[in-house]
Order: C-alpha cells, then structure tokens, then sequence
C-alpha cells in the first residue's frame, strides 16, 4: 500500500477564516474563489459555523491567528493546496490501477475526468477547458426554462422582467449580462432604471442601485412617488404634505422593499458591489439580482488607473461585464453620450464608444419621438434597441411622464 501525502495547511486555514470574520464583507467579496468545504482539514466545522453565521446575520465563531493581508491570495492558496492534495492521491491511485489488468484506453478515459473534476474544484470557471458534456445539463436546464416562459406568459422572458411587454419580448427579460442605457440629459434615464428596479423587486428579485448622480432619499422619494403617481418635486421643495409620502410607503412598501441603494464614491469598487449584491442574493434565497450603475462615466471619472479616460471606462466595462457574468446576473449600466450623438439612437454616440459598444450585450436609447404627440407635461419617447445578442433590434413606443417619474408603454 503507497503511503498518501499530506499537506500542512492549517496556517493558511486560520489565517483566511480569520481575515472573514475580522470583516464578514470579506467572504462575499472572494466566495467564487474560494474552494469547497472539502478542503480545509483542521478548520472544516469552523468555517461551515462562519458560513452560516454570515448568510444568516449571525454572531461569528473566534478564529484564533492572524487575519490573511491578502484574503483572495490566501483563499487561492488553499484551493490550489487542495487540489495538490487530490492530484496527489490520484496519482497513487493511478499507480496502483496501471499495476492491475485494466485497460489502458479505461485507465487513459478515468484519469481524463478525474483531472477534470479536479481543475474545476473552484467555482471560477474561466480560462479552464471544459468539456461539453460538462455544459450540456446547463444548456438542457436554460433551454426547459426558455420553453416553460413560452408556454405560460407567451414570450421567453426567463431574465428579470421590466414590465414592458413589448422590451421583455425583445430582450426575453433582463438576462444575464451587460446591459447599456443612454440618452441625452433630462430624457429620464434614471426614472426609467428605477422604474425596472421596482417592477424587479416587485417580481421578488433584489435590484441593487449604486448611485453616482443622486442621493440615496432623492431616489427613494422618486420611486415612491412614482408608484403613487404624485409629483416628487411638490415634496423636495417643501410644498408637498408628509402623510402622503407615509401613504405611499405604507402601500408600496412591501413590494419595493427588495431594493437596495448604496451611494458610490471614489473608493467604491466593482469587487465591493459584487459583494453587496451577493449578500442581497444570499438573503433572498433568489439565483439572480439586478444590478444597476448611474452611471458610468461619473463612476470612471473618480478612477486613476490610467492616464487616458477611455482606457479607465474599458476596464471598468470589463469589469463590470465579468461581474454580469460572474453573478448570472442582469447589470444596466447607464451611459451619458458625446455631444454631437446626444439625442440619438446611435451606438458611436456612447461616450468613449469602444469597447462599451462592442462588450454590450444590449444597448438601449430613450429618444424623443418624432412622430407621435403627446399632452404636456408629457412627453412620447422611445426607447431604441440598437443592439441585442438576445433576439432582434426593435423599439418600444412610451409615454413619459416627468412630473411623477413614471413611463408607459403605448397599448397597440
């Protein structure tokens, strides 16, 4: 019998336990990177307690030791121990077997899979080979889903839905990915992102809002305001009677109470926002968020990264893209556009067009109509699908109504 190698890691265990439950935020931060309970040896029922103490807003077990300076390098440390510690007793069981009588082309096909299982022990799947027959059960589940949507609401909106019967049959709903939404200043982007946010919510999905633009009690304001179709600007000037905001909350509260905002700063990262909304996900028991930016280019103008602005908004596009990706998650990032394209539906109007153009997997305009009237102060607006990976590019004809920050879809 060949004796099995072991590994001291205990170390490393303490050290990365004890940096989560110095900062729980922490763990959401670096979940899809670390690796399964498996593979911590001395520590395996401490972390399972911290896990379940962080899901469910618990006190935290002591871990005795100093806190990992860097816990993601730790956390990948102690997956790639772990999957030293399996390729090493796969390798003796390999010997072993390649003693006995069984077939080279079975010995060749099983050390395949079990190579296989072990590269993908942690949840990061990107940049390993991945056989189809891995994929195929994910495809068969996404493909059931897509049929059961058709046969009980008559589109295949398995994403998130917008509440716009005509956008969700375009988009299939708001589905896992980068979704982009520009217009000219006062065209009601951010009325029309929170307005996604609330029917989201309503549906019992988490919609997290990360705000560069306004603040946190002007948002809220704006969407109860909306849901009860009264005008916000009566009550931020002074004018408006509380007992109609205490109305309003009380009514609508319940089904807005699944969104959550958080005001971004020059320190606010995608690494953080990830973490927030993976919290949001872990609490209510749902596989999916959306997430929203407003917006971009104010959220890039706060980075130094690089010395040329379009280098910083790239990489913020592929971070939030990996992010979209990460969480299977819809994420509707609101872009301004450059002063010559403002007011159309144009994707080189983007600001710093690129790679938001090309890494979108949407891209939304509100623009003014042309053709259709409207009783002031309303206004008809369309919003213009230049581009979608997820069907056909189309528009949806809306009304738009600033006063109470609401829009409508046009009946045909």
């Amino acid at each position: 019998m060949v004796q099995r190698i072991t590994f001291d890691q205990e170390k490393i265990e303490s050290s990365l336990l004890a940096a989560i439950v110095a900062d729980p935020e922490t763990y959401w931060e670096i979940v899809d990177i670390l690796p399964p309970l498996e593979a911590f040896t001395r520590y395996k029922n401490t972390y399972a307690q911290i896990i379940t103490a962080i899901e469910k807003d618990q006190s935290l077990p002591t871990v005795n030791g100093e806190p990992a300076a860097d816990p993601a390098a730790a956390a990948r440390e102690l997956a790639e121990s772990y999957q030293r510690r399996l390729l090493a007793n796969l390798a003796q069981d390999f010997l072993q077997k390649l003693r006995g009588k069984t077939s080279v082309g079975e010995l060749i096909a099983n050390l395949e899979t079990s190579l296989t299982k072990v590269q993908q022990i942690v949840k990061e799947r990107a940049g390993q080979v991945t056989s189809i027959t891995d994929i195929i059960p994910e495809v068969l589940a996404d493909v059931k889903a897509r049929r059961q949507a058709v046969k009980e609401q008559g589109v295949a909106a398995v994403g998130l839905p917008t509440g716009i019967s005509k956008l969700d049959k375009l988009l299939g709903g708001l589905q896992p990915g980068l979704h982009l939404l520009a217009a000219e200043p006062g065209m009601g982007k951010t009325t029309f992102a929170l307005q996604l946010a609330a029917n989201v919510s309503k549906a019992g999905y988490p919609a997290l809002y990360v705000s560069f633009e306004e603040t946190l009690e002007r948002l809220a304001l704006k969407i109860l305001c909306a849901k009860a179709g009264i005008e916000a600007k009566r009550f931020a000037d002074g004018y408006g009677d509380p007992l109609e905001i205490e109305q309003a909350a009380s009514k609508f509260g319940p089904e807005l109470e699944s969104i959550y905002f958080v005001e971004g700063t020059m320190k606010t990262t995608v690494s953080q926002v990830k973490a927030k909304a993976l919290q949001m996900v872990a609490k209510k028991k749902v596989p999916k968020c959306l997430i929203i930016i407003d917006y971009l280019q104010r959220w890039a103008s706060t980075k130094r990264e690089f010395a040329d602005f379009r280098h910083t908004v790239s990489n913020m596009v592929s971070e939030l893209r990996e992010l979209a990706l990460r969480l299977n998650s819809p994420v509707l990032v609101i872009s301004s556009q450059n002063r010559p394209g403002q007011g159309s539906a144009s994707l080189v109007s983007l600001k710093e067009s690129g790679d938001l153009e090309y890494s979108a997997d949407t891209a939304s305009f509100l623009v003014a109509s042309q053709k259709r009237p409207a009783v002031p102060p309303a206004r008809a607006v369309d919003l213009v699908i230049e581009k979608n990976r997820y069907g056909d590019k189309g528009r949806v004809e809306l009304i738009f109504r600033p006063d109470i920050g609401s829009f409508r879809e046009v009946a045909k």
